[in-house]
């Protein structure tokens, strides 16, 4: 019996994907953890593992098209069914000359015959519109693609009657989020009113998912200054330690400091469901990286157990892989919380719009320079703006407020941190 090889989903984010490259051919033995093909997704090209065994059988997704996640992409079987005979048993003097001549007829003449009448039938696809035709498509279906800016006009129906179902839509809307990457980098096209770049991949993917978020996420913003003042000086001192292997950043402190307030206060680790809320059971939180073309959030896995250093050493790798573009499908599906961090930057205060289907995210900014008050003097403090995005479904004010009092106490004091 085949096995299907699909299409799997190598990110959160991911919808649909693009073979760039089979790197096994029809009748190659696939053994499980092999690598048999090379897909490009909304965020980066990976490469795409085998979870069964067998023979690579039949490919039914040719390199350079795009295919929605859960595809069937190829089929793995038996060696015999794609007309491949089996190793020649050597004879021996106990061997009867009957079965000597059984093994060179063996079954591939008949195998290769039901395989072309298989390849022969032509597969079914929903009939074109006609001009004027009228659209067949229930209330529902017509709201939907009204929200999604989805021309209904142009999408075959392939329910009774040609009807256009749900699953026509997300086909549709898949196609339109990457045309421009289906036929590859577009040029710039000059308007009287400026000049239109085409969106790549990322960026589109992107530019839907963030206005899903505002639209369906109720959001609202808890904001709170937080002296670093010791922060920067534990960091100082441990980038001046020769027994660190891996340099501390502010990003690590933020995300050790993140992972404690979240074991601290799990409502902030969760996401909507439904009606109600998951409470996640790892800490897995995602650092926004920008690229040059958008941004994309690899995710530490399992923060709550790790130490700070443990945090630095694996982060700096994660960082590495993404923004060289290589990133495996794990460092990009799981996250539970995002932080966006534009401390490298001079900006001192920003919002965050939350990545979907997490309940919020962090946006801290540029540790500055500022006067404080301390026992009625006026001092200068070096402070940090940190804005905490929240999904109102999710979240209360209250809640929010004492996951940012926790997190500002943690990078207030942050020798706990090391522990």
């Amino acid at each position: 019996m085949a096995t299907e090889v699909i299409m799997p989903r190598m990110s959160d984010t991911m919808e649909e994907g693009k073979i760039l490259k089979w790197l096994k051919k029809v009748g190659e033995q696939v053994e499980v953890g092999d690598i048999i093909a090379e897909v490009e997704t909304d965020k980066a090209d990976m490469e795409m593992e085998a979870l069964d065994e067998g023979f690579l059988t039949e490919i039914r997704v040719q390199e350079g098209e795009s295919v929605p996640v859960g595809t069937v992409l190829a089929l793995l079987g038996e060696e015999v069914e794609v007309g491949v005979a089996p190793p020649p048993r050597t004879a021996t003097a106990s061997t009867p000359p009957s079965e000597k001549r059984s093994d060179q007829k063996a079954d591939p003449p008949a195998a290769k015959k039901v395989r072309k009448i298989r390849e022969a039938t032509p597969k079914k696809k929903p009939p074109a519109r006609k001009k004027g035709e009228r659209i067949l498509a229930s209330p529902i279906v017509k709201k939907i693609a009204a929200e999604r800016s989805i021309e209904l006009a142009s999408v075959r129906g392939s329910g009774p009657g040609g009807r256009i179902i749900k699953q026509d839509l997300e086909g549709a809307e898949a196609l339109a989020v990457t045309v421009a990457a289906q036929s590859g980098p577009q040029p710039a096209v000059v308007t009287p009113t400026g000049t239109v770049e085409p969106f790549s991949r990322m960026r589109a993917t992107i530019a839907k998912r963030m206005a899903a978020s505002m639209r369906e996420a109720p959001h609202f913003y808890v904001t709170t200054e937080i002296d670093m003042s010791e922060a920067v000086r534990l960091r100082t001192s441990l980038k001046l330690s020769d027994r660190i292997a891996a340099e501390v950043t502010y990003t690590h402190l933020l995300v050790k400091a993140v992972a404690v307030a979240l074991g601290r206060h799990p409502r902030l680790n969760a996401s909507f469901s439904g009606n109600g809320r998951e409470l996640k059971a790892e800490i897995n939180i995602g650092i926004a990286v920008a690229l040059d073309d958008g941004l994309i959030v690899p995710v530490l896995h399992g923060c709550q157990a790790m130490s700070l250093l443990d945090i630095a050493a694996q982060a700096n790798g994660l960082v590495e892989r993404a923004r060289a573009g290589k990133p495996t499908t794990k460092d990009l599906s799981g996250g539970t919380f995002t932080i966006s961090n534009l401390g490298m930057y001079p900006v001192e205060h920003f919002t965050a719009v939350i990545n979907p289907p997490q309940a919020a995210i962090l946006a801290t900014s540029a540790i500055k320079e500022r006067p404080a008050v301390r026992d009625g003097q006026v001092v200068i403090s070096r402070t940090m703006m940190a804005t905490l995005s929240c999904d109102h479904r999710v979240l209360d004010g209250a809640t929010a407020a004492q996951f940012l009092e926790e997190l500002k106490n943690l990078l207030e004091n942050p020798v706990g941190l090391m522990v």
